[in-house]
């Protein structure tokens, strides 16, 4: 049975299926390697390529870059963290985990602009006696998107809870069951600020890490997703080391 590692080698998507369908880019949908560190690395942007493309408000294809590399964050005392570009990776990432230390009952805290809960027709079948990461490697490539990949992992037993963080008032008011498995997952756009879609909002950003620093040592472990298309990629770097670093 293949790692995560081995799994997510840099290549291409260059087939029409759920994950590509929402891009209006022609070009593959290029998915980075994910790099295992027991440190905060700086996340690279790749310039080189444009994998996924949308219409702006003047109905004009616009472009978009993605992460270079994902990381993987693993060491002593402290949960793992992922961090990757589009969201619904986590979804590998949460089974690869989940099934090898073999956590039960498990409850995702979803701090996003999005719910991501879109109604999705496929489904995803898990017997949980056996590694089926390439079964979900699979699932996530062909039939889950951005904004459909949590009811899948619910249907499946991946979680039994979700608890939706889409305002800072939510988040303020967030209290943590020590008793709970629990996923703290983080999607950037998160961060942005309300009027200019351009701009980090720092009040938003500062209270995340006042919140993330209370609450992430107790976590089974952490995602962290970019979000290309809702967010400039180098404001999302610059927000990752101000979580990350002190």
């Amino acid at each position: 049975m293949k790692t995560i590692e081995q799994l997510y080698t840099g290549f291409y998507l260059d087939e029409e299926c759920e994950n590509t369908r929402i891009s209006n880019c022609k070009n593959p949908l290029r998915i980075a390697p994910i790099k295992k560190v027991d440190k905060y690395e700086s996340l690279e942007i790749d310039y080189e390529h444009f994998t996924f493309a949308e219409k702006n408000e003047n109905w004009e294809i616009e472009y978009f870059h993605w992460l270079k590399n994902f990381l993987r964050i693993e060491k002593s005392g402290f949960p793992p963290i992922f961090i990757f570009d589009n969201h619904n990776h986590a979804i590998t990432f949460r089974y690869n985990i989940i099934y090898s230390k073999k956590f039960m009952d498990v409850e995702l805290i979803h701090v996003d602009e999005h719910s991501d809960c879109w109604e999705n027709e496929n489904h995803l079948e898990l017997n949980w006696k056996e590694d089926e990461l390439e079964k979900v490697f699979k699932f996530w490539n062909k039939k889950c998107n951005v904004g459909n990949f949590i009811p899948p992992a619910i249907e499946s037993g991946m979680i039994t809870n979700q608890v939706q963080i889409r305002s800072t008032t939510a988040l303020q008011s967030l209290k943590i069951d020590k008793n709970q498995n629990y996923i703290l997952d983080i999607d950037l756009d998160f961060c942005l600020d309300w009027i200019d879609r351009n701009k980090i909002n720092q009040e938003i950003v500062k209270l995340l890490k006042d919140k993330f620093f209370k609450i992430w040592k107790s976590a089974l472990w952490i995602t962290i997703a970019t979000s290309p298309y809702f967010l400039n990629q180098e404001l999302a770097v610059k927000i990752v080391e101000e979580l990350l670093t002190k």
